[in-house]
């Protein structure tokens, strides 16, 4: 299961841009995952639950936004949905495309008590390990 090992990422980002001294005031992690990221959100989120337990972020919750899948043709410029990398383009035909979103893993943000927010946060992405 690796939703396991991006549950353990996750954490260990939020640990590496949330100081120490605040890492108890930790209440929510908001992630974009893209619709062809191959991750199963309600085994994402048991796996985070599972793996923030009995630790400072324990009461942290993990707030997942999905991002649907879009690809970009590449003769036309035409954007279109789509659920498979390899589709051609609905407005030319041109097999010529590129995945533009969906396939993503991003943390956004870390939401501290007080609506505080870690800003360095959304810079970092787990895209990497999907």
């Amino acid at each position: 299961m690796h939703e396991l090992a991006l549950a353990q990422e996750i954490v260990a980002m939020v640990g590496r841009h949330v100081p120490a001294a605040q890492a108890g005031r930790v209440r929510a992690v908001h992630v974009r995952i893209g619709e062809l990221a191959g991750v199963v959100p309600d085994s994402l989120e048991f796996c985070f639950s599972a793996v923030v337990a009995g630790t400072v972020w324990e009461a942290a919750e993990l707030v997942m936004t999905r991002v649907p899948a879009e690809a970009c043709c590449l003769d036309c410029a035409a954007t279109f949905p789509t659920q498979a990398p390899g589709a051609g383009c609905p407005a030319c035909g041109s097999r010529l495309v590129r995945m533009t979103h969906g396939q993503e893993l991003h943390v956004d943000a870390v939401e501290l008590a007080d609506d505080e927010v870690a800003p360095s946060v959304a810079a970092d992405a787990v895209e990497a390990l999907v």
